[in-house]
């Protein structure tokens, strides 16, 4: 029987010796997550072989070598074999997101039924690939049928698998280009989170936030989305949440000084929403750092 474990917002299935599609042998690992809240991910790594996690929704940091990389929706991270990474502050936000943990191609002859030249093609290309992709919403597309083909059992099901995953694959390497915001128009929306960051403490509304780019607020809204993957409340509360981290660090600081501090009229509208960022309350955050 297959193994896949699946929970409410979970789908994971191993490709083992026990599983119909032990022979795709390249593949290790396929699954969906779905996180309300945040919730652990600690350091971790993939010997020999590469994860690679699109972002259907929402935002998360990843952190690589001590290196920050925030991705959002639309977007692929994507570790090497044998690289140590984690989500930041070891808590994945919330978010959903497709991943799959693949053998790497040039220790693995056959990758995908590949020849040989086009195997280690790709091995190349992926020792350069960016950390952060961006690619066309039509991703979501093969991630959707490899799921179907693995829990319906369906006919040329090997074949069909290696064929999405090879699908996704190329889509990472060659992405879609995605039309550019107008330069002045950017430069406007990064002036404005430059305001937001330098005063986290101002309860901006949308109105007034595009008012200061000079468009209607439901324009606004989407050229926010676009160019930072979540909404403008979204944002606001996760740079609250940074700041309010570092200020927790320094023992002398209550909890209810860094939540009248960054705006927040109750320390216990403070703790609910640092506990859906960071997956603890302040306090239990502070003693674990």
């Amino acid at each position: 029987m297959a193994k896949i474990k699946t929970e409410t917002a979970r789908w994971v299935y191993e490709f083992t010796e026990s599983t119909p599609l032990s022979h795709v042998s390249e593949l290790i690992l396929l699954g969906y997550d779905r996180f309300q809240e945040a919730s652990p991910l600690i350091v971790h790594q993939h010997e020999r072989s590469y994860e690679f996690v699109f972002v259907e929704s929402g935002k998360v940091t990843w952190e690589v070598d001590g290196h920050l990389f925030p991705s959002h929706t639309g977007q692929f991270f994507y570790t090497r074999p044998g690289e140590w990474h984690r989500a930041s502050f070891n808590f994945i936000e919330p978010c959903s997101i497709w991943w799959m943990i693949i053998a790497d191609p040039s220790e693995h002859p056959g990758w995908l039924n590949l020849e040989d030249e086009d195997r280690m093609e790709i091995h190349r290309q992926l020792q350069q690939l960016p950390r952060i992709v961006f690619v066309d919403s039509r991703v979501r597309e093969p991630f959707s049928k490899l799921r179907d083909i693995i829990e319906h059992n369906e006919s040329l099901a090997s074949c069909r698998v290696r064929h999405y995953v090879l699908d996704i694959i190329l889509q990472m390497l060659n992405p879609s280009s995605k039309r550019p915001m107008p330069f002045d128009l950017q430069e406007a929306m990064i002036k404005l989170t430059e305001a937001i960051q330098a005063a986290p403490e101002v309860r901006w509304s949308n109105k007034e936030l595009a008012d200061q780019v000079g468009v209607s607020e439901s324009h606004f809204y989407r050229l926010f989305h676009d160019m930072y993957g979540q909404s403008p409340a979204n944002y606001i509360d996760r740079l609250r949440i940074d700041i309010a981290c570092q200020m927790l660090l320094q023992q002398e600081v209550s909890v209810t000084s860094v939540a009248m501090e960054l705006g927040y009229k109750t320390s216990q509208h403070f703790a609910t929403v640092f506990k859906k960022y960071i997956g603890l309350s302040p306090s239990q955050w502070r003693n674990s750092s």
